[in-house]
C-alpha cells in the first residue's frame, strides 16, 4: 500500500495536485492559516493540543498529514472506509477526523479569504472588490441534426 502522509507525497507534485487539487507550495502557505484554527477549535473544545488519548500508532499526528487528510477527502471524496484504508485508520476513526476538520478547514480559508461565497449579495461585493476583469468565452456554434417527430 502507498504511504499516504505529506512527507511521502511532497516529492511527487503530480501525485501532490491529483490528490489534493494544491501544490505542495500552495499547500504550505495554507498550513500556518490551518494549523492556527486547528489550535483555536481544540481551545474552543476545552482539549489540549497534544492530547492522543492513549494512543501510540501516530496516525494523523502531523498537522501536514491532517491537512491533507481533509483536502484529499474533499477533492476525491471516496467511501469512508478506503479513506481510512489509505490513511491506515479504522473507518469509525476517519468519520471523526472528517467531522472534526472540515470545519478547521473553513475557518482557515476564510482568515485567508478564500471562503467560497454563498449568497448573491456576497458575490455583488465579491465582484466589487475584485474590480472589472476581461472575460473570453471560447466557444464555437455547431448545427445539430435533431429528429423529426412525424406524429
Amino acid at each position: 500500500m502507498a504511504e499516504y502522509s505529506f512527507n511521502a507525497l511532497k516529492s511527487n507534485e503530480k501525485a501532490f495536485v491529483a490528490m489534493t487539487s494544491l501544490n505542495v507550495k500552495e499547500f504550505q502557505q495554507l498550513l500556518e492559516p490551518f494549523t492556527d484554527a486547528y489550535r483555536a477549535d481544540l481551545q474552543a473544545r476545552g482539549k489540549r493540543l497534544n492530547e492522543t488519548r492513549g494512543r501510540s500508532d501516530g496516525k494523523l499526528a502531523l498537522m501536514e498529514d491532517k491537512l491533507l487528510f481533509i483536502l484529499f477527502y474533499l477533492k476525491t471524496y471516496p467511501l469512508q472506509e478506503v479513506l481510512a484504508y489509505s490513511f491506515g485508520l479504522p473507518q469509525s476513526v476517519a468519520n471523526q477526523w472528517i467531522h472534526c476538520l472540515c470545519p478547521v478547514l473553513q475557518c482557515a480559508l476564510e482568515k485567508m479569504g478564500h471562503k467560497p461565497v454563498r449568497l448573491s449579495s456576497e458575490l455583488m461585493d465579491r465582484l466589487i472588490e475584485e474590480g472589472q476583469q476581461n472575460l473570453i468565452i471560447d466557444g464555437t456554434e455547431r448545427r445539430i441534426q435533431r429528429p423529426v417527430d412525424d406524429n
